[in-house]
């Protein structure tokens, strides 16, 4: 006797587990041309020398670095002693700074961009001056400030107490924020640039106070906040300047300097240095995995062709004295002193030397500069390879970061985007020196060298690195501003018979036009003082302005290689005000009233 229920048969995908049904959905997916470009952009620049590196924490023999295929010996000892500290102290100073340096940014872009606290024009382009100050120079510069017979004593102040709470977790803390704000800063001044007033004028027309208002329109950015939080942590957690010249002086490992003596020491330990550069990359991934999530829950597109440019908010005579004061002692601390320490340290001979005789202030150091003491290693070609290299870098990192920072943002994207955002943050953690190391592997491999392309010991292989150090970083800059760019701004254009081309011209590119410029700035001056990288991989007699610099430093010819970083600062800086100018006289003025007209005047 049969049942009158019909059966109904079960097809072989439906009987087949998730796991096959995922596998088999993927491969069947075609992805687009653009997608395997990019991803092959990606694999050649950071994922392959990166992993390549990374391989060496389990299996030593693949690069010829021991004899065990796999073995998990060196994850136990990267966790134990000074290394382990290391590891620890990174994790939580990381934390501190990157709220820190997040509170600091939002109040200071706040204040230059919503009020009419003085000098609004002038403070953006000295954030800038901040960004350019490398954090071993920072360290420097406060050093001889706070020193015995150094800067402090000379302008007859006591620093005997300072200087011994500077060389300490309070001092790395200190310089670290500092060195870490600027990120944040641009990240959230232009996320809230392209913020229109209209959402403050309804929280207040219904009653909210101001307190109420800044909780209301501060989540609508959080995409820029979000970039800001993980772009400073891992910076912060990738820093070698601070680890090796006032972590090291104190006694207070950081991760990064560890790896460095895992790598420098003799016999050199790569193993144990790639177990820590895996802790550095999976240190970013629970941010990675925040903002994901929020960026799928909701939309932050703000962005339109109705956007007003914010209001600022008119303070009081007192309440505009008292705010101004507080930015001009941020700076002052944050920039004048470390400043003030190199350009007095360039002039003064023998600094930090106890001497019977007064200070002898003296020009001899920039005179070295044209003369060089050493042979061969004067400024100016170095100087000029720089600059070439930057404005290579910066151009190439540009394009590819709007590209990248557009498939970031979008809120259908699946695994690739995921995979893509895990690589990109978790390399900014990853040290210049980590990766100038996996380059050397990866691209000194046979296979590489014989049929792929070689360009070992090269410029472009320099090039190459500088790019991949600055993508990342660049990505999460523009992600926050591409999100609030409203899809039927395009949709519109391309409706009314636009093209690709001309829809992104005519549409986004104004909109992104000043945040592009930024980026562009913000690689090109990183660019011109990386010492990591350029110490690693620059081509024989090919020296960038970097590593000469540290030539004479290493050689004892302490003044004049902090007169050659003053002229290196002075020079980036002069490109950075010729660019803002150039932009300011070159494009339309609705480019500079479109969310971004108050940033930098």
């Amino acid at each position: 006797m049969t049942s009158g229920r019909a059966t109904t048969p079960v097809s072989t995908e439906a009987r087949r587990p998730t796991a096959i049904r995922l596998v088999v959905s993927v491969l069947r997916r075609r992805p687009p041309m653009g997608s395997v470009g990019l991803w092959a952009v990606l694999a050649l620049l950071i994922i392959a020398p990166v992993t390549c590196f990374l391989l060496l924490a389990v299996s030593p023999r693949l690069l010829g670095q021991g004899p065990q295929y796999f073995t998990l010996r060196f994850i136990g000892q990267a966790f134990q002693g000074n290394t382990g500290q290391g590891i620890f102290n990174s994790l939580w100073v990381s934390t501190t700074v990157s709220v820190l340096a997040v509170a600091c940014s939002t109040v200071l872009a706040w204040l230059v961009s919503r009020t009419n606290v003085y000098g609004r024009r002038m403070w953006t382009v000295t954030m800038w001056a901040l960004l350019l100050v490398p954090t071993w120079m920072m360290t420097l510069g406060w050093t001889d400030v706070l020193q015995p017979f150094g800067v402090s004593q000379f302008l007859g102040l006591n620093s005997s107490y300072l200087y011994g709470q500077f060389f300490g977790p309070t001092g790395i803390i200190v310089v670290l924020t500092v060195a870490a704000t600027p990120f944040s800063y641009f990240v959230v001044s232009a996320g809230l640039q392209g913020l229109g007033s209209e959402f403050e004028d309804a929280a207040r027309i219904h009653g909210a106070s101001r307190f109420l208002t800044v909780r209301t329109v501060l989540p609508i950015i959080a995409p820029a906040l979000l970039s800001a939080f993980a772009i400073s942590f891992a910076e912060t957690m990738s820093d070698f300047g601070v680890a090796f010249t006032l972590g090291y002086h104190s006694h207070f490992p950081l991760a990064t300097y560890t790896l460095f003596s895992a790598i420098s020491n003799f016999p050199a330990n790569f193993p144990v240095a790639a177990v820590v550069a895996v802790v550095l990359i999976a240190s970013t991934v629970p941010l990675i995995l925040l903002q994901s999530h929020v960026m799928r829950k909701r939309t932050f597109a703000v962005l339109s062709g109705r956007t007003r440019a914010p209001r600022r908010r008119e303070l009081g005579p007192l309440a505009r004295v008292a705010t101004t004061a507080g930015v001009v002692g941020f700076f002052a601390i944050a920039l004048g002193v470390p400043v003030l320490g190199a350009v007095i340290g360039s002039f003064v001979q023998n600094l930090g030397i106890y001497s019977s005789t007064p200070v002898h202030l003296t020009t001899t150091y920039y005179e070295q500069v044209i003369h060089p003491s050493i042979i061969g290693k004067g400024l100016g070609a170095p100087l000029l390879l720089s600059n070439q290299l930057g404005f290579i870098v910066a151009g190439a990192t540009g394009l590819l970061a709007l590209v990248l920072a557009r498939r970031l943002v979008q809120s259908t994207g699946g695994w690739s985007q995921r995979i893509t955002d895990v690589f990109l943050l978790g390399s900014v953690a990853v040290p210049g020196v980590v990766l100038g190391v996996g380059y050397i592997f990866f691209y000194n491999l046979n296979f590489i060298t014989s049929h792929v392309i070689d360009l070992y010991k090269t410029l472009p292989l320099l090039a190459l690195a500088l790019i991949a150090t600055s993508l990342p970083g660049q990505t999460r800059f523009m992600a926050g501003p591409v999100s609030q760019i409203q899809p039927s701004l395009g949709e519109a254009a391309r409706v009314h018979g636009a093209s690709r081309f001309r829809t992104w011209r005519t549409t986004n590119f104004p909109l992104v036009s000043r945040v592009l410029l930024w980026g562009w700035l913000l690689t090109f001056t990183k660019t011109i003082s990386e010492l990591a990288i350029a110490q690693v991989l620059y081509p024989p007699s090919q020296e960038p302005a970097s590593v000469t610099i540290q030539a004479y430093l290493a050689n004892n010819a302490l003044g004049t290689g902090t007169a050659m970083t003053v002229i290196t600062l002075v020079e980036m800086f002069g490109a950075i005000v010729l660019a803002l100018g150039l932009y300011r006289v070159v494009t339309p003025r609705g480019w500079r009233r479109i969310g971004w007209s108050e940033v930098s005047g």
